[in-house]
C-alpha cells in the first residue's frame, strides 16, 4: 500500500515505523529541522529494547507524493485546517484518512446521535473545511496508547516497545472496510485492533488521560508526580469523572474508569504527557479537542461540570500567557 504520514511527530513517527516494517511504501509530511534530519539521515524511533532507522521520503509539500492509498494525520489537532487547505493532492478517489489524535474526533457526530439527539461540534470544523476537504465517508479514527518525545530532529523516542492502535471508521457503514484495511496493513511490530464502533476505545482512551494532560501541564508535573500527591491526584480525578458521565450519557458506559480503584492505585508513570510537552516547547495546545469541547457535550446533555469548569479556563489562560493558544 501507499501511505502518507501527515506529521512525522512521535505518534506519526511510530507508525511510519511500523508501516515499513510491514512492507508499505511510505512517505511523510514533515516540516523544519526534522524534516531536513529525516531526509538526510532517515527517520529513526529508538524504544527501550531497539533503535530502527528507515530511508523514507519526506517532504512539506503533500504535492510531491500524490494519490495515497491511505493517509494517516497524527497532527495536533489545531493544525487541522491547514491539513485540510493542502491534502488534495494525496488523495484519490478511493484514499482513505486516518485520524491519530488527541481528544474528540471532529467527525464524532456524523452519523451518531445519541439517544436521538443531535451533537453540535461544530468547535471542532468550524468552518467546515474538514468535512468539505476531506469528509466522514473516506475517515477513520485512529486511537493510540503510545507516547514518547522528539528529543533532537529525525529521532522519536518512544516511552515503550511497540504500542496499542484501535482503527474505525467515521461511519458505521464503512465498518467491512475499515476491517479489510487493518488487515492489509499488517502490522505487527505494535498491536492494531479494529473498532467497528470506533468511539468506545476514543471515549476509553480520552477519560484515562483528560484529567493527567489537564492537572500535569497547569502544574508541570509528571503523570507519577500529579497522582502521587493526594490533592492533584483528586482533582485529575474528578475531571475524569465528569468525562465519563458524559460518555455514559452518550451510551458508553465502560470506559475502563473507576475512581476508588485509580484512587488505592495511583500511576507512578514518569512520562510528561504530550500537552505538558507542548506548553514547553511553545506550541500550539489542544484546548479545544480536549477539555472545551467536552464542556460542550456535557452542557449538550444537561451534565453539570464543577472540575471541569474550575480547571479549564486556568489551563486557557496557562496556555495564552505561554503564547501556545
Amino acid at each position: 500500500m501507499k501511505i502518507c504520514i501527515y506529521g512525522a511527530g512521535v505518534i506519526g513517527g511510530m507508525l511510519a515505523s511500523a508501516l515499513v516494517r510491514a512492507g508499505h511504501d511510505v512517505s511523510a509530511i514533515a516540516r523544519g529541522a526534522h524534516l531536513s534530519a529525516i531526509r538526510a539521515s532517515g527517520l529513526t524511533v529508538t524504544n527501550p529494547q531497539e533503535s530502527v532507522t528507515h530511508k523514507i521520503a519526506a517532504s512539506s509539500s503533500p504535492a510531491d507524493f500524490g494519490a495515497q492509498d491511505l493517509v494517516i494525520i497524527a497532527t495536533k489537532t489545531p493544525a487541522l485546517e491547514g491539513v485540510a487547505a493542502s491534502i488534495a493532492p494525496l488523495l484519490g478517489p478511493r484514499t482513505m484518512v486516518g485520524f491519530a489524535v488527541n481528544g474528540i474526533f471532529w467527525f464524532y457526530g456524523d452519523g451518531f446521535q445519541p439517544n436521538g439527539g443531535s451533537l453540535d461540534l461544530s468547535r471542532l470544523d468550524p468552518h467546515g473545511v474538514l468535512h468539505e476537504a476531506i469528509g466522514a465517508q473516506r475517515s477513520l479514527g485512529f486511537v493510540c496508547w503510545s507516547g514518547g518525545e522528539i528529543r533532537e530532529p529525525g529521532v522519536i523516542h518512544a516511552s515503550r516497545p511497540g504500542g496499542r492502535i484501535a482503527i474505525g471508521p467515521a461511519l458505521a457503514s464503512n465498518a467491512a472496510l475499515s476491517r479489510k484495511l487493518v488487515e492489509e496493513m499488517n502490522v505487527t511490530s505494535m498491536t492494531f485492533e479494529v473498532a467497528d464502533n470506533v468511539r468506545i476505545p476514543m471515549w476509553e482512551k480520552y477519560v484515562s488521560v483528560v484529567g493527567n494532560f489537564a492537572i500535569c501541564t497547569l502544574t508541570g508535573g509528571t503523570i507519577g508526580q500529579v497522582h502521587g500527591d493526594k490533592g492533584t491526584q483528586e482533582v485529575l480525578l474528578a475531571v475524569q469523572s465528569e468525562a465519563d458521565t458524559v460518555a455514559r450519557a452518550h451510551g458508553f458506559h465502560n470506559t475502563g474508569f473507576n475512581i476508588e480503584k485509580s484512587r488505592m492505585n495511583p500511576t507512578v508513570s514518569p512520562h510528561k504527557p504530550s500537552m505538558l510537552q507542548d506548553l514547553e516547547r511553545g506550541r500550539r495546545m489542544e484546548i479545544e479537542s480536549s477539555y472545551l469541547i467536552l464542556q460542550d457535550l456535557a452542557r449538550q446533555a444537561d451534565i453539570k461540570t464543577p472540575a471541569l469548569d474550575l480547571v479549564v479556563p486556568l489551563l486557557v489562560a496557562r496556555a495564552r500567557n505561554a503564547g501556545s493558544y
